[in-house]
């Protein structure tokens, strides 16, 4: 990163003065898992969050792709997105030396509270999401090379298809991923615990699984524009009520299904009560097709294994001590989901 003001304001000069930094200063914050670098500045026109894609990233279409996409939903639903800012030259995206950037809004708003969500929370959650799919539906997106985000129309899951390769290829390289994995890092006493019992409810629920999706990935159903990784952290609120959507980069055309669960799942757990009460509240805005609603347990339990999977092997590689503890808090989320998740009843 550059360290002197006149550095910084130099790489922004395709941006109009009121969204440049004022004085150059950024503010590193937590990223995700999607290996950006992520930082925070003031403005005059308000606060922004720059975003440089890893150097292994080089596709600026799928920017101008999500950069469209968010931009249409800015102007046409309530709930703010935070999606990529054109620059002087119409671009969604600029070159930051070998690394592609870009600027967003910062939304105000701090995720929902998992361990004690309010049902008023997760109704305007599940409205919100409602919206935005009745919005997409109406999605025309412009010819890009690649893309991911279609017309709406019916169609198979492209989730569902994939998360069935994904489930056919995974044999038994599970068992010695630990064992021949060695980054000298040291672990808690109890991670080779976590991972027998991780290891334990791949053998249980993986055959269950497998024959869901070999039934449900060949079936029709909507497909629209959709977010795909709603977690937790995504949606913010303010004084209960949904304030924005973040991280929308892994938006594809799918079933809504897609978002329902991924959010749902990381929020309610298996609490079946609270799932049934927020698919209600969604329902109040858009119904679901039959379906939808049938397959949502198959979109939620064949998630809810590869990311356990994914999540491990990340966890192996992670250098940062604060990226690994935060990916072994997920790891024992989904561990103790999977152990009880035969109290999930939709």
């Amino acid at each position: 990163m550059p360290k002197t003001d006149p550095e910084i304001e130099k790489r922004f000069r395709l941006y109009n003065p009121e969204n440049r930094p004022i004085a150059g200063k950024l503010q590193r914050l937590t990223g995700g898992f999607s290996g950006a670098d992520v930082y925070c500045f003031e403005a005059l026109s308000g606060n922004y969050v720059l975003r440089l894609w890893p150097a292994n990233f080089n596709s600026p279409n799928r920017i101008q792709e999500l950069g469209l996409f968010a931009e249409f939903l800015n102007h046409n639903i309530s709930t703010p997105i935070a999606g990529s800012l054109r620059n002087l030259q119409d671009q969604f995206y600029f070159r930051w030396d070998d690394r592609l950037a870009q600027i967003e809004p910062f939304l105000a708003g701090q995720p929902i509270d998992s361990q004690s969500p309010s049902q008023d929370q997760i109704d305007s959650a599940m409205k919100s999401l409602a919206e935005c799919h009745l919005v997409c539906a109406n999605y025309m997106p412009l010819a890009i090379s690649q893309p991911r985000i279609l017309q709406a129309g019916w169609g198979s899951s492209e989730s569902l298809q994939l998360r069935l390769r994904l489930l056919n290829k995974r044999n038994n390289e599970f068992e010695d991923l630990f064992l021949s994995h060695n980054n000298g890092l040291k672990f808690d006493e109890k991670f080779p615990q976590l991972v027998d019992q991780l290891s334990l409810q791949l053998q249980l629920w993986k055959p269950i699984v497998l024959q869901n999706l070999q039934t449900q990935a060949r079936q029709l159903r909507p497909v629209l524009p959709v977010f795909r990784d709603v977690w937790r952290e995504h949606l913010l609120f303010v004084d209960g009520q949904v304030s924005g959507i973040i991280d929308i980069n892994a938006s594809a055309t799918d079933s809504v299904a897609c978002d329902l669960t991924r959010y749902l799942g990381s929020v309610l757990g298996n609490d079946s009560e609270g799932w049934r009460a927020a698919l209600q509240a969604y329902q109040t805005v858009r119904p679901l097709q039959p379906v939808e609603r049938e397959s949502l347990l198959t979109f939620d339990l064949s998630n809810l294994l590869l990311s356990s999977v994914g999540c491990l092997e990340r966890c192996l590689i992670a250098t940062e001590e604060s990226t690994r503890a935060s990916l072994l808090k997920r790891l024992k989320s989904y561990v103790d989901r999977l152990q009880s998740y035969h109290q999930l009843q939709l």
